[in-house]
């Protein structure tokens, strides 16, 4: 070996023309397995380049596009598995009403890793709700109850898709299919995710949603996946559900990460009922959220209808400053429960104050009602 070679670790060796080439590697020994060849480089031209286009597919459209992998980041209580599970059954039976956006019908597989018992409950209720036999899905859906490597599920789905390709690939949630010993670790969480991309490879090259947990106590403009940096990194995009607590709709976006097209905020609503097929052990019906979609025009009308409650409560208490909820909500035609509810998110907005167990409009309340007139 030249001394070039030594130094870099490589054979290399220099021919004729005084290029420094890669030798080819060694013939193997006798029952040994050959060397694979180092991939040559090459440059293709423009055109080849951009010959290599293929349209645009999706499941979800417009944002969720096939062989993608999502994060779906939300805070508990704004949607997380009400949604995943109105996807696997908009997919399943290729229904556009489900979500309010078109989708193409195929293959599911929903993987309920943190509580099969709640899926279970909420998937009978929302085919109830939404009209679905379970039983004429057959294999259209396809849930895994039970906790295992990300390489057992891509090498069992892997198996499946050669009899039926996958359309879309469900996680719920990224917490509890983490097998490592410290999700907050950039290592370990962005290797975790590689370890999941394969998903999006198998036959039919579905899209891949993991449900994600936040940060603790994370603000609405901060919902990415709890964990190391890493997880985002290595993810296509950051799906996120944000519960508006004076409307109660939830806006599906993205936040800190999209690669690909933008597109608008699409909105929800929570529909609580229950099935005759979801009983307590007293015989009644429990009642559970479905996500069903809401109209944007629908949605802000409830946002001007929500304003207008708050300025017509302040203007309550500022008319009687020592009534009760209860007084003000008579004053306003609201519940008193309606009442406590609006003064709680008045008062994040800091527009009332709780002191002693007294609320009072703020002086920056005063304010915002002399902007309303």
């Amino acid at each position: 070996m030249n001394e070039r070679s030594s130094k870099m670790g490589r054979p290399r060796a220099m021919p004729d023309n005084g290029m420094w080439r890669e030798e080819q590697p060694p013939s193997p020994a006798p029952g040994q397995k050959p060397v694979s060849a180092k991939p040559a480089v090459e440059f293709k031209s423009a055109a080849a380049f951009c010959a290599e286009y293929t349209p645009l597919s999706y499941a979800i459209e417009p944002i969720v596009r096939s062989s993608s992998l999502y994060t779906l980041t939300a805070k508990t209580g704004a949607g997380k598995t009400a949604f995943l599970v109105v996807a696997a059954l908009a997919i399943a039976t290729g229904r556009p009403d489900i979500l309010g956006l078109d989708v193409n019908r195929g293959r599911v597989a929903y993987l309920a890793f943190e509580n099969p018992d709640d899926a279970r409950m909420r998937f009978k209720v929302a085919a109830f709700l939404l009209n679905i036999d379970i039983d004429e899905l057959s294999d259209d859906l396809v849930i895994l109850d039970m906790r295992v490597k990300p390489e057992e599920v891509v090498t069992k789905l892997n198996a499946m898709a050669k009899q039926r390709p996958f359309s879309l690939v469900l996680v719920d949630t990224l917490a509890a299919f983490f097998d490592g010993d410290n999700i907050n670790d950039n290592v370990q969480g962005g290797e975790f995710m590689r370890r999941v991309r394969p998903l999006t490879r198998i036959d039919g090259l579905p899209s891949v949603v993991v449900a994600a947990h936040p940060v603790k106590n994370a603000a609405e403009d901060n919902l990415v996946p709890y964990g190391g940096g890493a997880i985002l990194n290595e993810v296509d995009g950051n799906l996120c559900l944000a519960k508006q607590p004076e409307s109660g709709l939830v806006t599906l976006h993205w936040q800190g990460k999209l690669r690909g097209l933008e597109f608008k905020p699409a909105f929800f609503r929570f529909e609580i009922t229950g099935s005759p097929d979801v009983l307590d052990a007293k015989g009644r019906q429990v009642q559970l959220p479905t996500m069903r979609p809401s109209a944007e025009e629908f949605a802000e009308e409830r946002q001007a209808a929500e304003i207008d409650i708050s300025i017509a409560l302040l203007k309550a208490m500022l008319a009687e400053p020592a009534g009760t909820q209860a007084a003000w909500g008579a004053a306003i035609g609201r519940t008193k429960s309606i009442v406590n509810r609006k003064l709680q998110t008045l008062q994040r907005q800091k527009l009332v104050e709780s002191t002693l167990g007294k609320w009072t409009i703020t002086a920056k309340g005063k304010g915002a009602l002399v902007e309303a007139k």
